[in-house]
């Protein structure tokens, strides 16, 4: 018998969303191995505010961890260029908003399509990990480089939690738990394309970094800051208690608010 195709699925939680709204848009992007569940409530906050609100799914992703693997980062910016010209149809001004490789992702469409405003989030222009140079390599020999454990994470407790409070399903982190060789090779590429096109970037720009992020150094912030020569405007926000998904911890409402504040100063 001739074994037939797996048809694709999505994981429960995984799905882009959309909120109809305004005339000004906003394209949330989630990060490397997790899914548009991780800027879901950023999203939905903006949309309160009456914005139209997008967040896509970034190839690879929300689907399988081989998906990942198969992935260039080239397939995840399409992903969001997709994203910022659904919103063009309906929006006459688009701000970008994105998570760690979805910050990186936003500058990135910020630096060749018209963009109103920009909010990086733990955007890691650089990583400091020890042997991360090597990952290139790598990918021709495993799959996997790093494993986590869904079960001990506190942020996924934490979400779990608050989405019991929020009346949502209650998936916790929808995520793949484990970086591929593959994956974090790519995000070394679009690091070295960013830097690239930074003094490219023409839209005023808002840093969110946490000062505890494990993952993110905020020294990124000055090589940002350094880098953004033809911005109008930086702005910087940093947080005191939060780990690297800022857009999931303890101090999120205040990023959330942060956020709209930048987008409302800009339209209001």
């Amino acid at each position: 018998m001739v074994n037939m195709p797996t048809t694709p699925t999505i994981m429960q939680g995984a799905e882009p969303f959309f909120f109809a709204g305004s005339r000004i848009g906003a394209l949330c992007v989630h990060g490397l191995t997790a899914s548009p569940q991780e800027v879901y409530w950023l999203g939905k906050h903006l949309a309160q505010q009456g914005l139209t609100v997008l967040g896509p799914r970034l190839a690879g992703h929300g689907t399988t961890f081989n998906d990942l693997r198969l992935s260039r980062w080239q397939d995840w910016y399409y992903s969001v260029l997709d994203g910022y010209h659904l919103l063009r149809q309906c929006c006459d001004q688009i701000f970008v908003l994105g998570i760690s490789l979805g910050g990186l992702l936003s500058l990135h469409l910020a630096a060749h399509e018209k963009i109103a405003g920009v909010v990086a989030m733990a955007a890691p222009l650089y990583v400091e990990a020890k042997g991360a140079r090597f990952t290139p390599m790598l990918r021709y020999v495993v799959n996997t480089v790093v494993t986590f454990d869904r079960a001990n994470d506190p942020l996924n407790e934490r979400v779990l939690q608050r989405q019991r409070e929020r009346g949502e399903p209650a998936v916790g982190r929808v995520a793949y738990y484990r970086h591929s060789a593959a994956g974090v090779a790519e995000l070394l590429k679009i690091q070295q394309a960013v830097r690239a096109d930074l003094a490219r970037i023409t839209a005023p720009t808002l840093l969110v970094y946490s000062e505890k992020d494990l993952a993110v150094s905020v020294r990124n912030i000055d090589l940002l800051t350094d880098g953004l020569i033809s911005a109008p405007s930086v702005e910087v926000f940093r947080l005191k208690q939060s780990d690297h998904i800022v857009t999931n911890d303890v101090e999120c409402d205040d990023v959330f608010e942060r956020a709209w504040s930048f987008i409302h100063k800009l339209t209001g």
